[in-house]
């Protein structure tokens, strides 16, 4: 026993020597590597062999403080590692500079960690100005590296800084990351926080939503989306979700409600036709199911008639779902099902045949056909046999017809156009003689009973004397129906000719609400110059207005052109509504051959409503080489009976305020400046994406400041409108150019347009004119952009972008989407001397401003240039822009934050101004829009 414990003994002594030795030889290596280091630093000459030394030292020293048996190495490694803080800093730009990430990111991960080691928390080192946007760049890198968790500490330690700069997108990077992992709990966490920040960005409460649907938490799924609905309530990316739960739970009418506002605004959308579809058949499901215990014939038909407004949509709604799925078994059972509640036999029987044979609903027409004609036979073929004479009569029949109750639809107590009624009376024998075969009719002594759908004869059959027979008349009304007093008789004719005196009912009839569509005005533009000639575009604005006193919905409007004029815009044009009183504008281009031979260009116009209630042909004609002047202000007026209708001011001409006192600054040789606008996408045929309204606008007032606020001569400005791929990179390459001549150099880069990513990478790109998202790869991508522009040592790159990357679309409307959660694209990062502002942030989408029709980004970054009179710096350009855009864009509820992405090495820019000193007036001013503002 005792040998036992001096070789235990010994064994401790031998392996804490071991242990000691271990920490001693780690230091040992650190120090000579740190020696190398300073070597190499003093030479100057070997940047990497000097931070791969670095590195080293740094991993070594690390590895002592893990040891055990350190303590007398320990201070000396505190020192050594408070030496090599800095230069870990400048070893992490250099490789982001050299573009080597996996290395930039290992010295930006030492800077990082090396203050939270134990080994400092009593002593709190320095942070560089750049320490915040080294965190981020870390974060972002590991990220893209797929280095998750190293990600997620880094975005987390950005977030404890409190810097707002790149606060939301810390979160979104977040969001992804805990999604990613499927850490539903820390997402929703995160979420949370996010929203509690930005209350009215809709992005997170989007994620919000997914995180509830995974999880299928139906109580907070709701809550995330009423609080989505609270912002925005017509939001189209959520409402059809609360729809299909609100379908689940039974809550018909809400669903209903929401269906309709869908449908409205998308009425091409079959998913969206057959919800609509099914809500009103639960809606009158219900309704009938809750009075089928009512006893009451007149409470009954009053609950019957209610139904039949839901089942006579559901009955139209599934018939155009069948035109589209004719074959659609699941589709004929629920119209089958409504001509069941509505008493249609011969329709319910028919159709069961074919669901039963498995037959085509195209077979519907002709299979009811065939059948109404055979049962109309048989009953001929019955009456025929059955009939017998009328019996000699004895004593007279006296029959006495009394009204008992009208009953409407909505109980006004007025026959709607739309509505169903029904007269119920009854029929009194008061003689002493029977009363035979006795043949009832209804009839409106003006005609009207024309808009009444519904039998008009009904067979009152034997009327005994002293008895009472009750009877009912049940219509639906056409919508043409006017508003008029209608006089409704009933006759009862008896077989031996004891007819009963007609009764009178009298009661109003009011017309349905209709719209009424009308061209307020017209212009033509010319594309270029002030008119149009042979070889030249021009466009044709309209005005369309609805003087109605209901929402026109998919309004159509097609325009015709003569042979050898050609169309620019889909000659086919459809606005989801028209409001009463409001006016929607339209733009048509066209294009004039050399070959046309005419004086005039006439382009004929057709327009219409799904209710067909106003039908518009009219033709318009501009004279070749007719000078185009801007249109005046017009004001509309209209008058419509019994409903007040609000009419609008507008103009059709562009005519901007920040045209006017543009700011003047000096001549500067060494600046350059390429300008896109892209606007028009049709060229690109069906699969074109949508148009971005004003883009061509924004490019021109820009384009305007860059004369004469930034002095750049309009011989060194390239302005672009609707520009193509090979166009962009053409004309950039000419930017470049410019760069490599003149070391001074300022580039100015500005594109107002669609920005999208790549669905696989997620890398931004912009999106040339002759390009769909699915060959975006032939766009600009935004990461070459920022190298290009790197490429030659210049003063200073601004790049001035009005465009969203995030799959949503900078457009009059938002699209519907098929899920509710965008894209955060991966922005790149600029390099040099270069600076990126941007219109939204994330995954936002950017606005366009309607009323002064410009990008809401480009408008006020050029109004808060025109309002400092253009004393201003970079810095305060951003942030009073941002402030702008954010106030002005919260008011519409789907928040745009425009933001900056700086090179990290530039640190001056915030002072720079882009007004040129005035030590020599501008004299050489723009004549673009001087002389005339119709674009």
């Amino acid at each position: 026993m005792k040998k036992f414990l001096i070789f235990y003994l010994l064994v401790l002594v031998s392996l804490s020597h071991a242990y000691a030795q271990d920490a001693g030889a780690t230091y040992k290596k650190a120090n000579q590597q740190y020696v190398l280091f300073e070597s190499e630093r003093d030479k100057g000459t070997n940047a990497a062999g000097m931070y791969t030394y670095l590195l080293e030292a740094y991993n070594d020293f690390v590895q002592v403080t893990k040891e055990q048996n350190n303590a007398s190495y320990i201070q000396g490694t505190k020192n050594r590692l408070r030496s090599i803080y800095p230069y870990l800093l400048n070893a992490a730009l250099y490789y982001y500079e050299q573009k080597e990430n996996t290395k930039a990111l290992d010295f930006a991960a030492a800077y990082i960690d090396t203050r939270y080691m134990p080994l400092f928390r009593s002593e709190l080192l320095p942070k560089d100005d750049r320490y915040n946007s080294i965190v981020y760049f870390a974060a972002v890198t590991a990220y893209n590296m797929k280095k998750l968790d190293q990600a997620k500490r880094y975005f987390q330690i950005y977030l404890e800084s409190g810097d707002s700069t790149q606060e939301k997108d810390c979160f979104v990077y977040l969001n992804m990351i805990y999604m990613a992992q499927k850490n539903y709990e820390e997402q929703e966490n995160i979420l949370e926080k996010a929203i509690s920040k930005y209350p009215v960005s809709l992005d997170f409460l989007y994620n919000l939503v997914n995180v509830h649907i995974a999880t299928n938490n139906m109580p907070k799924l709701l809550n995330a989306i009423d609080r989505i609905l609270k912002i925005d309530p017509n939001n189209l990316q959520v409402l059809p979700i609360k729809a299909r739960i609100l379908e689940r739970q039974g809550n018909n009418l809400e669903a209903l409600d929401i269906y309709k506002r869908l449908y409205a605004l998308a009425p091409n959308n079959f998913e969206l036709l057959t919800g609509l579809a099914r809500a009103n058949f639960n809606v009158a499901t219900k309704i009938v199911n809750d009075g089928a215990t009512i006893a009451s014939d007149t409470e009954y038909a009053l609950v019957r008639q209610k139904a039949a407004t839901y089942l006579e949509e559901a009955q139209k709604l599934f018939m155009e779902i069948l035109k589209q799925k004719p074959d659609s078994k699941m589709y004929m059972q629920g119209l089958a099902e409504v001509y069941q509640y509505m008493d249609m036999t011969s329709e319910y029987e028919v159709l069961n045949k074919i669901i039963a044979d498995g037959a085509s609903f195209t077979t519907f027409a002709p299979r009811l056909l065939a059948y109404n004609e055979a049962l109309k036979k048989s009953q001929e073929v019955t009456n025929n046999a059955s009939s017998e004479p009328t019996p000699v009569v004895l004593e007279p029949a006296q029959l006495v017809i009394r009204v008992d109750s009208f009953i409407d639809g909505n109980n006004n107590k007025v026959i709607d156009a739309g509505e169903s009624f029904a007269v119920k009376f009854s029929i009194a024998n008061k003689g002493k003689g029977d009363a035979y075969s006795v043949r009832i009719r209804l009839s409106e002594q003006q005609g009207y009973d024309q808009y009444f759908e519904g039998p008009r004869e009904l067979d009152g059959g034997n009327i005994p004397a002293g008895t009472t027979k009750e009877y009912t008349f049940r219509y639906l009304v056409k919508k043409e129906v006017p508003t008029a007093l209608a006089k409704i008789n009933i006759y009862a004719f008896e077989a031996n000719g004891f007819d009963a005196d007609p009764s009178e009912l009298i009661v109003n009839t009011q017309e349905y609400a209709m719209p009424r569509l009308k061209i307020a005005d017209h212009q033509f533009f010319a594309s270029n110059g002030s008119s149009i000639t042979l070889g030249s575009n021009g466009k044709l604005t309209i005005a369309l207005q609805n003087f109605g006193t209901k929402t026109a919905r998919n309004v159509k409007v097609n325009f015709t052109l003569p042979k050898n004029v050609y169309t620019t815009d889909s000659p086919e044009m459809q606005i989801d509504s028209i409001a009463p009183g409001e006016v929607a504008t339209l733009d048509y281009g066209f294009l004039v051959n050399k070959r046309f031979s005419e004086d005039s260009v006439a382009v004929m116009l057709t327009a219409t409503d799904d209710t067909r209630s106003s039908i518009i042909n009219e033709a318009y004609k501009v004279k070749l080489g007719e000078y185009l002047t801007a249109s005046t202000s017009i004001k509309i007026n209209g008058k419509l009976a019994n409903r007040k209708v609000n009419m609008q001011d507008f103009q059709l001409s562009f005519k901007s305020e920040l045209l006017d006192g543009i700011p003047e600054g000096a001549v500067n040789r060494h600046r350059y400046a390429l300008i896109i606008g892209n606007e028009d996408y049709s060229m690109t045929g069906a699969n074109a994406e949508i148009n971005v309204p004003y883009a061509v606008n924004d490019a021109m007032v820009f384009r305007e400041y860059c004369v004469r606020t930034f002095g750049i001569p309009a011989s060194q400005i390239k302005m672009i409108p609707n520009a193509t791929a090979g166009m962009m990179h053409e004309q950039l390459d000419w930017l470049l150019n410019m760069a490599s001549t003149d070391p001074d150099a300022e580039l100015f880069f500005y594109y107002s347009g669609h920005g999208n990513n790549d669905e696989a990478t997620k890398q931004a790109y912009l999106l040339p004119v002759d390009i769909t998202g699915k060959n975006i790869h032939l766009g600009i991508s935004l990461a070459d952009l920022y190298q290009k522009l790197a490429t030659y040592p210049v003063k200073g790159s601004y790049v001035f972008l009005d465009a969203c990357f995030s799959g949503g679309y900078k457009s009059a409307a938002p699209l519907i989407a098929q899920k509710g959660v965008r894209v955060v694209p991966k922005l790149g990062m600029p390099q040099g001397n270069t600076i990126s502002f941007s219109s939204s942030s994330g995954d936002q989408t950017s606005s366009v401003y309607h009323d002064k029709k410009q990008g809401y980004y480009t408008y006020y970054l050029l109004k808060t240039i025109k309002d400092s009179h253009g004393d201003i710096t970079m810095q305060e350009l951003f942030d009073k822009t941002n402030a702008e855009v954010k106030k002005a864009t919260a008011l519409l509820g789907k928040m745009q934050e425009p933001q900056y992405i700086v090179s990290p090495t530039w640190k001056t820019w915030g002072s720079i101004q882009l007004k040129t000193p005035e030590t020599q007036i501008h004299v050489e001013k723009s004549d673009s829009l001087t002389n005339h503002t119709a674009l």
